[in-house]
């Protein structure tokens, strides 16, 4: 810990840049949005399926724009591009906030998402894992904790500024702290002259091909196991409700020991950086989900009430390495210069995992496949993908570093 302190404080400028960031992409993120559900089901005369599946639609549409937007970093600089997403973001808070009708929220939805989970954070982890590609995991463990924090912050900022307000001025409000947050962040990214990695090419010019990603067997081998903690987490959550009757816990011994999940968090973020720089994300990637595996397995086998801190807690470290063990591997599988092709890519595949375990999970209740059930595929299901994590090979050496 003493080392990480050492490198935060010597890399204070850059690090609260990407922290900042990771903070304000929280205008994007359902954790916030789903602040404002009730006055946006009574506003557009929505019920909770309609205002979802508004949602769902702006989510998918976003994460197959990341999937193209997110590589246009490569072709200017880290200042510029971060304008850009702001100007995106504020026009989504701006379109949330002036909608009108249905449609009009939907596509306030889809700015939203693209601009804030998807391009801010995609903005945030970029910059920073290539201005440490050595010490990728300790940097993006210290950004994170911007969101952590905002997630402590913003629910009750926003709560009372929309009560007072009313929930069309908030997001306006919104938008102004946005652009002062971000403001602020700017003055802590370094002014040095920066080049952009790439350049568009001139009019009849040949294109460069470059190898699919999806026939890189590395990255094959590696998706199934960094796509299972957001499926798995949301699902869970999501249906936190139904996991609760089930198992005879009351909700509000649950709510309480989510306070335990999001210090975990926390304290996740700062201890495993240096350790995934130390082990090498290759080498951490078949094991970061072990905490997930006893969390499953303690769902599977019993319903005693000390099960919940046991679950939310293995949960809060597995989700924690998880945020910013992919990007790590990412410099380390293909190099900083290709991160921008690699992140929006794998991002979008996140995004859509993440909706469709809801989804998913639901269907299988509908066909009376109890929670506890489902924490059993969920662990024969990390079991067998981190199995195959452990076949990835890396032809240049590991400490290309």
């Amino acid at each position: 810990m003493r080392q990480l302190f050492r490198f935060m404080f010597q890399h204070g400028s850059h690090l609260l840049f990407g922290a900042i960031l990771m903070a304000m992409s929280s205008f994007g993120q359902t954790y916030f949005v789903s602040l404002y559900g009730q006055h946006l089901r009574q506003a557009f005369g929505l019920s909770d399926g309609g205002l979802g599946g508004l949602y769902a639609i702006g989510t998918v549409m976003s994460a197959i724009t990341l999937n193209w937007a997110g590589r246009l970093i490569d072709y200017t600089t880290t200042r510029r591009f971060t304008l850009i997403v702001t100007a995106l973001l504020v026009t989504a808070c701006l379109l949330v906030s002036g909608a009108q009708a249905a449609w009009m929220l939907c596509i306030g939805f889809y700015f939203l998402r693209l601009g804030g989970q998807g391009l801010m954070v995609h903005t945030a982890l970029t910059a920073t894992a290539r201005q440490f590609p050595l010490d990728a995991g300790k940097a993006l463990g210290a950004i994170a904790l911007g969101l952590s924090l905002a997630q402590a912050v913003f629910p009750v900022m926003a709560v009372q500024i929309s009560h007072v307000t009313g929930w069309r001025v908030a997001w306006l409000i919104n938008a102004g702290i946005l652009v002062a947050g971000v403001g602020v962040a700017m003055m802590f990214l370094p002014r040095g002259r920066e080049a952009p990695l790439r350049t568009f090419r001139k009019r009849g010019e040949k294109k460069v091909r470059e190898a699919s990603l999806w026939k890189n067997r590395n990255l094959l081998l590696a998706l199934p196991v960094v796509l299972a903690s957001p499926f798995i987490t949301t699902g869970f959550f999501f249906h936190q409700v139904r996991l609760a009757g089930e198992k005879g816990w009351s909700l509000s011994w649950m709510a309480a020991w989510f306070i335990a999940y999001a210090v975990t968090q926390a304290i996740s973020l700062l201890s495993f950086g240096p350790v995934i720089d130390r082990l090498t994300p290759r080498r951490l990637l078949p094991w970061f989900l072990m905490p997930q595996a006893a969390a499953m397995l303690a769902l599977w086998l019993s319903s005693s009430q000390w099960v919940t801190p046991f679950y939310l807690i293995m949960t809060g470290i597995s989700s924690a390495i998880a945020s910013t063990l992919a990007t790590a591997l990412w410099v380390q599988l293909f190099g900083p210069e290709q991160l921008a092709r690699v992140r929006p890519a794998v991002e979008a595949g996140t995004v859509i995992a993440s909706g469709a375990s809801p989804v998913i999970m639901g269907v299988l209740i509908d066909h009376h496949v109890p929670m506890r059930m489902q924490a059993l595929f969920c662990l024969i299901y990390i079991l067998g993908s981190s199995l195959l994590a452990t076949r990835i090979r890396i032809s240049l050496p590991e400490n290309r570093r």
